[in-house]
């Protein structure tokens, strides 16, 4: 296994606003983090550059910059609706984003429904994953009326029969809902094919770094070594460096380095 982080990581402001990715890749890359999730995301912002006609070049500039620093995208995350619907448009555009920078995971969020509306309604994005060798992978959600078990997700990936779908698991959002996360991390198995590493104290979603929260860690890795898992541990910890000055946030990245490498020290 190794540690990645998804390319927010120090991209959220004071106030708010956010740092464009490609303003940060150089950063991450000087503090050792050469395995970076895309967070496509950025499409959501209407001023973002992903978010409009210039989306091609941007897209080559995050090319030229994965060459330019020998940077590994291990896996993208897909922009998605709060309502639950699919963004067609953003999530075809994400789709060969993915193919274009050679991307083999990208993260979607299941639709609000069951196992069944999310066959219907992902089968088109399923197909055109498998023609461009790249694998959806469904994330565990938070919300009473969202798809937060994995026993759900495990039928999903069944229900497909495709070799372009699998999990990934979110582990703040499963001690959030209070789920056992061994156990659910031994009932993915071998469909579980990505993460999304964050801890909380189990009450709000709120993006901290392992070991800042209540997350039993050691029992999580024992699990995934247990089920053979040979995917990334992906960082998605976004806030607990969001209020501080970009001048510190240099070492809130060699923070977030050093927390991983002690996380993988912790295999069995």
């Amino acid at each position: 296994m190794r540690i990645a982080t998804s390319t927010n990581l120090i991209s959220f402001n004071r106030d708010g606003s956010k740092i464009e990715m490609v303003h940060l890749l150089g950063l991450y890359a000087k503090e050792d983090f050469k395995v970076l999730d895309l967070n496509l995301c950025e499409m959501l912002n209407s001023q973002a550059s992903l978010a409009g006609k210039e989306w091609k070049q941007y897209a080559g500039k995050l090319k030229d910059l994965k060459g330019q620093h020998a940077l590994v995208f291990n896996q993208a995350h897909a922009p998605y609706s709060p309502d639950g619907h699919i963004l067609d448009e953003l999530l075809t555009r994400s789709l060969d984003i993915c193919q274009y920078l050679g991307i083999p995971i990208l993260v979607v969020h299941p639709t609000k429904g069951g196992v069944e509306e999310n066959v219907r309604a992902y089968k088109k994005y399923v197909d055109e994953a498998e023609q461009k060798n790249v694998i959806l992978a469904f994330e565990n959600l938070n919300a009473d009326d969202e798809m937060t078990q994995v026993q759900q997700l495990v039928q999903l990936v069944e229900s497909f029969n495709s070799r372009s779908v699998g999990i990934c698991y979110d582990t703040g959002h499963a001690h959030q809902r209070g789920h056992d996360l061994a156990d659910d991390i031994r009932q993915m198995g071998r469909y579980l094919v990505a993460t999304h590493i964050a801890d909380n104290k189990g009450k709000e979603d709120e993006h901290l770094l392992p070991f800042y929260g209540t997350i039993d860690w050691d029992a999580v890795i024992k699990a995934l070594h247990e089920i053979k898992y040979t995917g990334d541990l992906t960082y998605e910890c976004m806030f607990f460096n969001q209020h501080l000055p970009l001048e510190l946030k240099r070492q809130a990245i060699r923070q977030a380095r050093i927390v991983g490498e002690y996380l993988l020290s912790r295999a069995p």
